[in-house]
């Protein structure tokens, strides 16, 4: 482990442990570099924040630019300007609400989903690496603990549980 790895103090308390685990697992996850090495391992061209956006549309289907900025917790003139920048990239698209004209909705386009396979892939693999030394066991027996654990998160959070549980 290199210098900036993870310092665990030990401590009797699992809960703990966990805490200081998954805040390191989101930290490292936030950071601009690792975000940019998944794109650059998949080989596509899409900024970082335009991920995102394509991997809620893919989830949601057809959906208001509002409620993406909700989604991702941003404004919607910045979530705007991010949906401009992935039509222009022929990502998505975007057309008028039926419901609200003055609204606009977004769907994906087969070059986006093309986006968002090569980026899944590059991720699979980089998990398949990471636990590539760890026992089918070791795997097997938390796949369904995290997937607990981000389902419970979600539900906290007022959302819907999405995380399949690996059994």
């Amino acid at each position: 482990m290199g210098s900036t790895g993870l310092r665990v103090q030990p401590t009797a308390d699992p809960v703990v442990a966990i805490e200081d685990a998954v805040v390191t697992i989101v930290r490292e996850f936030s950071l601009a570099s690792t975000q940019e090495r998944f794109i650059g391992a998949a080989g596509v061209s899409v900024e970082r924040a335009g991920f995102g956006v394509l991997r809620c549309v893919s989830e949601r289907g057809e959906v208001r630019v509002s409620e993406l900025a909700q989604l991702l917790g941003v404004d919607t003139s910045t979530m705007s300007r991010h949906v401009k920048t992935l039509e222009r990239g022929e990502l998505v698209v975007r057309a008028e609400d039926p419901l609200d004209g003055r609204a606009a909705r977004v769907r994906l386009t087969g070059a986006g989903a093309e986006v968002l396979r090569v980026l899944g892939e590059a991720r699979h693999r980089y998990f398949t690496e990471l636990l590539a030394s760890w026992s089918e066991t070791d795997r097997a027996g938390l796949a369904p603990l995290l997937a607990r654990l981000a389902n419970d998160v979600l539900e906290r959070g007022g959302r819907s549980p999405v995380i399949r549980d690996a059994r």
